[in-house]
């Protein structure tokens, strides 16, 4: 547990606390699963289908592999501290 804890407080050499990744949403119109995918991720798969200016690019749903619908996107800072984070004891 303690190593746990220890590693919560490390410190990543080379991000920022204002770093930021931007994550999309999908939801499957067969099960309804929701998946938050990664731009990066997102990003590769927009490189190998021909789209349109604007459109978003197909995922498969990881539950029925139906291809999943886009819902939404929202910005995640994944190095800053936030209230409630573990302090070292």
């Amino acid at each position: 547990m303690k190593d746990e804890k220890e590693r919560d407080n490390w410190e990543l050499p080379f991000h920022s606390p204002d770093h930021q990744e931007e994550w999309y949403v999908y939801r499957c119109p067969k099960c309804g699963m929701d998946d938050h995918v990664p731009d990066f991720v997102v990003d590769e798969f927009a490189m190998v289908q021909k789209l349109k200016e604007g459109e978003m690019p197909g995922v498969a749903c990881p539950e029925c592999l139906t291809k999943m619908v886009f819902e939404s996107s929202y910005i995640k800072y994944p190095y800053r501290k936030t209230e409630g984070d573990s302090e070292l004891q």
